[in-house]
């Protein structure tokens, strides 16, 4: 018993100072801006580091945050940017492209995840070219994509097209830039799925 009774508090000090060893962030760390600054410059290894960080953080501290992947917010990143880089374009309007995306990954009428919308044939020109590939996207367009990665939404679910024509069940919203012309956010043809 007195053998117990000594082992016992190492047993307690190696299990707290293992949990705490588990722990790889920093509780005065802004995970997401981290996130963000590793997507403009490109830097994976950063992202993911920051990505699994915030991920522990939100889980220990249990607030009500999505878990955010890297990678997605990367990829939502670069299309927003491609789509819709112009520096005068508004925040609006760059959401508005990246909810497209998110529209589908979410609706049983496309594939389930970014990375399967974004290279669908005939979708999003450029999407897994090596332009698109090497493309660093704008802070902007990186904070965009956060925002709407955190759950943050403007248009219906059932809008899932994104042109410049009108298609699909007709139109949600439409921009207007002088340079580009119109740009339409539409409706699904197949309106009763998202119901």
């Amino acid at each position: 018993m007195k053998r117990l009774i000594t082992i016992l508090p190492v047993i307690v000090f190696v299990f707290a100072m293992s949990s705490y060893a588990e722990a790889v962030y920093d509780p005065n760390i802004d995970y997401s801006r981290e996130m963000i600054n590793a997507a403009v410059i490109g830097d994976y290894n950063a992202g993911l580091a920051a990505q699994n960080a915030r991920n522990e953080k939100i889980a220990d501290m249990g607030v009500a945050a999505s878990n955010i992947n890297f990678n997605d917010l990367m990829l939502l990143s670069k299309i927003i940017y491609a789509e819709a880089g112009s520096e005068w374009l508004s925040d609006e309007w760059k959401m508005c492209v990246g909810e497209v995306v998110l529209n589908r990954v979410a609706s049983p009428e496309f594939p389930n995840t970014i990375k399967e919308v974004l290279e669908q044939p005939g979708q999003y020109y450029g999407a897994n070219s090596r332009y698109f590939n090497s493309l660093l996207p704008s802070e902007r367009s990186v904070i965009c994509a956060m925002r709407l990665l955190n759950g943050e939404r403007l248009l219906e679910p059932s809008v899932v097209f994104q042109a410049n024509f009108t298609q699909g069940g007709g139109t949600h919203k439409a921009c207007y830039d002088k340079y580009l012309g119109w740009t339409y956010f539409c409706y699904s043809t197949n309106i009763d799925l998202y119901k």
